[in-house]
């Protein structure tokens, strides 16, 4: 007789009982069984959401990285500052990076777009899914650097003027007999200060705001005083 799922158990009769020699046959439930192959797919579920989680968060922190970086450059390189010597660490150069796409919100729209029209014909690349999705990355790191280069620039063109609100004045007593500027020689505080880092600041002398219209293209003199060589400091910030 053909086994099915069912399984059956054989129970001897009690002489006398019934027709001797006679055997009963009784079915027994089948066990339940443990749904095995249910968990398996709930658990690649489950780590496939990890996965693209894990992926969407390496891009942002790509994005981030690339952005703040750019701009970060950007700026401090129109000072004559080589960024990559400054140690700015990754937390700080994101920072950066969402102070420009806060005022150059058009990778944001372009990064939109792409993920758009990838999602639209996703199902019609077929085998090219990867490289499709490859390229837009790539296409969106290159504006978002170069939304942070060009952001970096023009906020630095803004700032070597005393017209700027963004950097602090500053003025200094210096343990040494400083002759210039004014701000270390005799404590004005007429200097603006464009960073503080690696145990230094740096500072200039900004272009008067009256000359602004002139002035583009004239240098700045940046200079760097290590804090062992300043007794005080006096940091004034403007309202905007």
């Amino acid at each position: 007789m053909p086994q099915n799922d069912s399984e059956h158990g054989v129970v001897e009769a009690v002489p006398g009982a019934g027709a001797p020699g006679a055997t009963a046959s009784q079915c027994l439930p089948p066990a339940a069984a443990a749904p095995a192959g249910a968990a398996q797919p709930a658990a690649e579920d489950s780590l496939g959401a990890l996965k693209s989680i894990a992926e969407v968060g390496s891009l942002f922190v790509a994005l981030s990285f690339v952005g703040g970086w750019s701009f970060m450059a950007s700026y401090y390189q129109s000072f004559g500052l080589n960024s990559s010597e400054l140690d700015f660490s990754v937390p700080a150069t994101a920072a950066f990076a969402v102070h420009m796409l806060r005022h150059s919100g058009w990778p944001l729209l372009l990064a939109g777009a792409l993920f758009a029209g990838l999602a639209l014909f996703y199902g019609k690349l077929g085998a090219a899914r990867r490289t499709w999705a490859g390229v837009c990355i790539a296409i969106l790191i290159f504006a978002v650097a170069a939304a942070g280069s060009l952001r970096g620039r023009a906020l630095a063109s803004e700032d070597m003027f005393d017209t700027s609100r963004r950097l602090p004045n500053v003025g200094f007593v210096s343990k040494a007999a400083a002759q210039q500027p004014d701000c270390l020689a005799k404590g004005t505080t007429d200097c603006k200060l464009l960073l503080h880092a690696k145990g230094a600041y740096y500072f200039f002398e900004p272009i008067p705001g009256a000359a602004s219209a002139s002035a583009h293209g004239r240098n700045i003199k940046l200079y760097i005083v290590l804090e062992s060589e300043i007794s005080q400091t006096q940091v004034v910030r403007g309202v905007e």
